[in-house]
C-alpha cells in the first residue's frame, strides 16, 4: 500500500488494534490489560507513530506494572519482507513525577512504507478502574477491537462517545478459572474509523472521539452488601466545603470586610453591589492564565500579591459576594477545551475551572472576575460549555453556560468614487457583546498605538487611515472605531469602474470546508454583522451591473443572510447582514450551513459596473 485509499492524505494508518481487559483472580486480584497494534507508516510525517509510550501509575503501594514489550518493524526489500526486532536495550522508563511514569520506545529502521507491530501487557492492582477504549485518533483506523472479560461481581455502566457506530457489539456468558463465578464477556469493533481532524468552531477533539469509556457503578461480592462506587454530589459537595483551598477560603472574609462595608456605605442596591464587588476583585487581582478549581494556597495570598489563578479569583469574589449577603455560590466547569462534562455520577477530574453563582431577586447572573474587559454577568467564551454544577450544601445543581450576549457588529460606510476610479470615505464601526470584548483584548494584547498602526494599512487598492476608537474602558457602551480611506485610480478617465462595494468587509471564504461532518458546529454564541454603505457614483455614469438582493435563511429560524442594493439617483445604498441565531448546529445541519456561507462569500465577492453615459 503506497497511500490509504479510504484518506490519501493519510500519513499513517492504523491496520488493527486489538485490546483485552480481563481479571486474574490467581493470589491477589488484579486487572490485566494485553494489546497488540499494527501500523502502516506512508509519509515521512507519520514516522511520530513509531515512537511509542505507554503510561503507568502507582499510588499508596499499588502500581501499574507493564510487561512482555514486543515489537518488530517490517519493510519490503527487493520483493522480500525484511522484520527486524525491537531491541529491549531500546526501551526505557521516564519518571514524569512522584505518581506518573511512562515506558517509550521507537521502532526500528523505520521509512516509508514499513510496517510496524508492538505488542504488550499491563497488570494493574487498580481493580476498580477500567480504562477507557480509543476507537479513533488522528490517523484513520481499518479495524480497532476491544474485548474485556468481566466478573459478574463488577456492574459497570458502558459510556459510548463520538459520532461513529460500532461495527459489532457482542455480549457472552465467558469461562471463569473459579467455578463458581460467572464472567460477562464484551467485545466492541469498529472498522474504518476516519481520522479525528481539527475543524472550526468545535470545543475540544476528546469530545468528538469514537471512545468506550467505563463507569463502576458498585460490586456486588456473593455474602456482602453491595458497595455503591459512584459518588453523590451530597458526599462530593462536604468533601469541597472542608476543603482548605475550596470552602475554607469562603469563610474566611477578615481581610476585606473594610472595602465591603465601603462599597455598602455608597452603593444600596443589590445589583450594585455585586457589580462594585465584581469590579474590586477585577481590578485588584490579575489572572495568571491558570485554570483549576482549587486556590493556589489562600485568597488572602492572591489578594496582597495581586495575582491568582481562576480559583484564587473567583473563590475571593463568592466570598466577598457572601460577606455583603448577598447569595452567592461556585460553580464547577469544564472549560472548552478540557471538554464536555458527563452528568451521571460526579466526577471532579471532568471539571478544572470554577465561577461565581449570584443571585439577585429573580434574577441570576454568572460571573468570572478574571478577564479586566468582561461586562457583569457576562461569561469568557472559554466557559461556554454545556453546562456548570452549583456548589451548595442544600440548592445544589446544574446551571446552563450560556452567553449573555451576541457577537454583534455594526458598520457604516460612505464613499464617492470618480471618473479616475479615485475613492474616498469614512467608516464607522460599533461593536458590542462578544466582538467588543475580543477587539478590548486585541487592543489591550498589543497596545492602542499598535493595534492602530496594523488598521492604518493597504488592503489591495485601499488604504485605511489611522482609527479613532472610543468607549475602550466603558464595558456598558458600544466599543466604536471610525476611520477614513482612499482609493488609488488609474490617473485617467475610465469609461468603465468597478467597485466592490464591500469595502474588504465582506465574507473572503467559507469556513466549512469538508465535504460531510460528523461533528457539531459549536460558534459559541449567536453572531449578528450588519454592513451598510453609501456609495456616491461620479456624474454622467450609469450601473451597468450591479449585485442582486437576495434573502437566505437557514431551516428553523437558525439564521438568515439578506442583501439589499437600491439605487436612489447619484447614490447607491449596499446593506449586508448576517444573523447565526443560535450557538450550535448539529451534523445534519451542516450542509445547510456549508450552503449559507458559500452563498455569502459568492455575493460579497461580486462587484458594481458602472459604465459612462453615451
Amino acid at each position: 500500500m503506497k497511500a490509504y485509499e479510504k484518506d490519501t492524505s493519510a500519513a499513517a494508518v492504523i491496520l488493527s488494534d486489538y485490546g483485552y481487559s480481563y481479571f486474574n483472580l490467581n493470589g491477589a486480584l488484579k486487572l490485566v490489560f494485553e494489546r497488540h497494534t499494527r501500523i502502516k507508516i506512508l509519509k515521512k510525517s507519520g514516522y511520530d507513530w513509531a515512537t511509542v509510550e505507554l503510561p503507568f501509575y502507582r499510588k499508596n503501594g499499588d502500581k501499574e506494572v507493564i510487561t512482555s514489550v514486543k515489537g518488530f518493524t517490517y519493510n519490503l526489500e527487493n520483493g522480500k519482507i525484511v522484520k527486524e526486532k525491537l531491541e529491549s536495550k531500546a526501551i526505557f522508563d521516564e519518571k514524569l513525577d512522584e505518581n506518573h511514569s511512562k515506558k517509550k520506545f521507537t521502532m526500528p529502521n523505520v521509512k516509508e512504507g514499513s510496517v510496524i507491530e508492538y505488542s504488550y501487557t499491563v497488570s494493574s492492582d487498580f481493580v476498580y478502574t477500567l480504562n477507557s477504549w480509543e476507537f479513533q485518533t488522528t490517523i484513520p483506523t481499518v479495524w480497532s477491537e476491544y474485548r474485556a472479560k468481566i466478573p459478574e461481581y463488577f456492574d459497570y455502566k458502558f459510556l459510548q462517545n463520538g459520532y461513529h457506530s460500532f461495527y459489532s457489539s457482542k455480549k457472552d456468558v465467558a469461562a471463569s478459572a473459579d467455578v463458581n463465578l460467572k464472567n460477562e464477556a464484551y467485545v466492541w469493533a469498529m472498522k474504518d474509523v476516519p481520522a479525528l481532524q481539527e475543524e472550526k468552531y468545535i470545543t475540544t477533539l476528546s469530545d468528538y472521539q469514537a471512545r468506550l469509556d467505563f463507569e463502576l457503578q458498585q460490586v456486588k461480592v456473593p455474602g456482602e452488601f453491595p458497595r455503591v462506587m459512584t459518588g453523590n454530589w451530597q458526599d462530593v459537595i462536604k468533601k469541597l466545603m472542608e476543603e482548605e483551598r475550596f470552602g475554607t477560603q469562603l469563610k474566611r472574609s477578615g481581610f476585606f470586610k473594610n472595602e465591603i462595608a465601603a462599597i455598602k456605605a455608597v452603593h444600596k442596591t443589590p445589583e450594585a453591589q455585586v457589580e462594585a464587588i465584581y469590579n474590586l476583585v477585577k481590578s485588584t487581582v490579575k489572572w495568571n492564565g491558570r485554570h483549576g478549581y482549587y486556590t493556589t494556597n489562600t485568597t488572602r495570598k492572591a489578594f496582597d500579591s495581586k495575582t491568582g489563578n481562576s480559583a484564587d479569583i473567583n473563590l475571593l469574589l463568592t466570598a466577598m459576594l457572601l460577606e455583603a449577603d448577598i447569595a452567592a455560590s461556585p460553580v464547577l466547569l469544564s472549560t472548552r477545551q478540557h471538554g464536555r462534562v458527563y452528568k451521571g455520577s460526579p466526577l471532579l477530574s471532568k471539571f478544572n475551572y470554577v465561577i461565581a453563582y449570584v443571585k439577585v431577586g429573580e434574577k441570576e447572573l454568572l460571573l468570572d472576575a478574571t478577564e479586566p474587559f468582561l461586562p457583569v454577568g457576562m461569561l469568557p467564551y472559554r466557559c461556554l460549555n454545556g453546562d456548570g454544577y452549583i456548589i451548595h450544601t442544600e440548592s445544589h445543581r446544574w446551571v446552563p453556560l450560556k452567553p449573555t450576549g451576541n457577537y454583534t457588529t455594526f458598520c457604516m460606510g460612505e464613499l464617492s468614487i470618480d471618473a479616475n476610479g479615485e475613492m474616498k470615505g469614512k467608516v464607522s464601526e460599533s461593536n458590542t457583546g462578544y466582538s467588543a470584548l475580543y477587539l478590548r483584548e486585541n487592543i489591550k494584547d498589543e497596545g492602542e498605538e499598535k493595534f492602530a498602526e496594523k488598521r492604518n494599512k493597504e488592503v489591495g487598492d485601499i488604504k485605511f487611515g489611522k482609527p479613532t476608537i472610543s468607549n475602550l474602558a466603558d464595558l456598558n457602551k458600544a466599543l466604536n472605531i471610525v476611520y477614513e480611506f482612499t482609493g488609488m485610480g488609474n490617473g485617467q478617465n475610465n469609461d468603465v469602474l468597478y467597485l466592490n462595494p464591500m469595502l474588504s468587509k465582506g465574507e473572503k471564504e467559507n469556513p466549512f470546508k469538508l465535504q460531510e461532518r460528523t461533528y457539531p458546529v459549536d460558534f459559541g454564541h449567536p453572531l449578528d454583522e450588519t454592513y451598510m454603505c453609501k456609495i456616491q457614483i461620479p456624474a454622467g455614469y450609469d450601473v451597468d451591473e450591479a449585485p442582486k438582493s437576495i434573502a437566505v435563511t437557514l431551516p428553523d429560524n437558525g439564521g438568515k443572510f439578506t442583501y439589499i442594493l437600491e439605487r436612489n439617483g447619484a447614490e447607491i445604498q449596499v446593506m449586508s447582514k448576517i444573523s447565526i441565531n443560535r450557538p450550535i448546529y448539529y451534523a445534519e445541519e451542516y450542509q445547510y450551513l456549508k450552503e449559507f456561507y458559500n452563498q455569502i462569500v459568492a455575493k460579497h465577492a461580486e462587484q458594481i459596473v458602472l459604465k459612462k453615459s453615451n
